[in-house]
């Protein structure tokens, strides 16, 4: 019983040690341009310029296109490669909310370039931005 113990601890441990560490992101405080695009197999959408800025856990922005994306602003926590943006402002119900800048986004910084990417369904949300 004891054997079977220690080669399922053993087994635990190498199992956790092999898997990927998650990139952490630090240092994304900043103005950003760049662009949107949403993507999906079913519909073709148009990219949108944006503008982000992000500083002290806030956010605000705006885009070329009225509410596509939706930006406006609120806070943001970055939680290893992950950043959760907390929308404040109050929208009308005549757009499609998903396009609003909420929730839970991978995220990439390599050099000054941010990516945010998510899926919703079948629908992919990017934001590829270069810091100014």
């Amino acid at each position: 019983m004891r054997t079977i113990q220690v080669i399922l601890m053993v087994t635990t441990l190498f199992l956790s040690a092999c898997q990927e560490e998650s990139h952490v992101i630090s240092g994304i405080e900043g103005t950003y341009e760049g662009h949107f695009i949403r993507s999906s197999p079913t519909a073709k959408y148009q990219p949108s310029k944006v503008i982000l800025t992000l500083s002290n856990g806030e956010f605000r922005g705006e885009s070329e296109r009225t509410k596509y994306p939706a930006i406006c602003n609120g806070t943001y926590e970055v939680k290893g490669n992950k950043v959760e943006f907390s929308n404040a402002c109050v929208w009308t119900a005549e757009f499609d909310w998903t396009l609003i800048l909420s929730g839970e986004f991978s995220a990439e910084l390599a050099s000054d370039e941010l990516t945010l990417q998510r899926n919703i369904g079948s629908i992919w949300d990017l934001y590829e931005l270069k810091r100014q």
